[in-house]
């Protein structure tokens, strides 16, 4: 049994982030949410690190820098100034990036190790997939920070509780990865339409490649089996 439960452990991590993304657009609280989103992240972070366990230094660095995210995290809560909220909203979406971006890393490098297709593999890519996504929407949330117009929301931008707007924006990103593009959230500036391009493209090269990656392992599987 304890064997079994490592196999599991970036289903577990793909569950956590699916339920995050439906349970965060229907809480009120903001405090709620990040607090959520911070557990996630750090979630994603020791998966990452047991993933990697060569990770020495890098370890330090990756926790430091969840570390900061959760302190940019609280100063938001705090009764602010609207300039220095703004500001703090920024520095906690700076501070995901590299995080998440480093749990992608660390959850591929696990994937291309391996020489055999297992379930702990496959749900590696559905979680690395899925943190993509939230790499752009923090991106995209940068740059609705910076230019208000630069996408054409569904609710105004000043009649959206920072929770929904990031809700919005996750939703944004994963359709734009998708190529699905329902045309209720459109780039409005050549930045935001620029970033979406890149994302589109990242988002069917990684289905290729893993695809590619999949079958190469399976057939190689099914050569030892012989």
């Amino acid at each position: 049994m304890q064997q079994s439960l490592p196999e599991w452990r970036f289903l577990q991590l793909a569950a956590c982030i699916g339920l995050w993304m439906l349970l965060s657009p229907q809480i009120e609280h903001r405090w709620i949410v990040q607090l959520m989103l911070e557990a996630l992240l750090l979630n994603s972070l020791l998966v990452t690190l047991w993933a990697n366990p060569g990770w020495r230094v890098l370890r330090f660095v990756v926790l430091g820098l969840w570390v900061l995210s959760l302190l940019a995290s609280a100063i938001t809560l705090m009764p602010l100034p609207p300039d220095l909220l703004e500001g703090a909203r920024v520095a906690t979406m700076l501070s995901l990036v590299p995080v998440f971006v480093a749990c992608v890393v660390g959850f591929l490098t696990f994937v291309f190790r391996s020489r055999r297709l297992t379930a702990d593999g496959i749900f590696a890519t559905v979680a690395s997939y899925l943190l993509i996504a939230f790499v752009f929407a923090q991106v995209y949330l940068i740059v609705l920070a910076w230019a208000p117009d630069s996408f054409n929301l569904p609710v105004p931008l000043d009649q959206r509780t920072p929770q929904g707007l990031q809700s919005d924006m996750v939703y944004y990103s994963l359709i734009t990865m998708a190529s699905v593009g329902y045309g209720d959230i459109l780039p409005a500036s050549d930045l935001a339409r620029m970033i979406a391009v890149i994302e589109a493209v990242i988002g069917q090269f990684y289905m290729a490649v893993i695809v590619a990656v999949f079958v190469g392992m399976y057939a190689s599987q099914g050569r030892r089996s012989d």
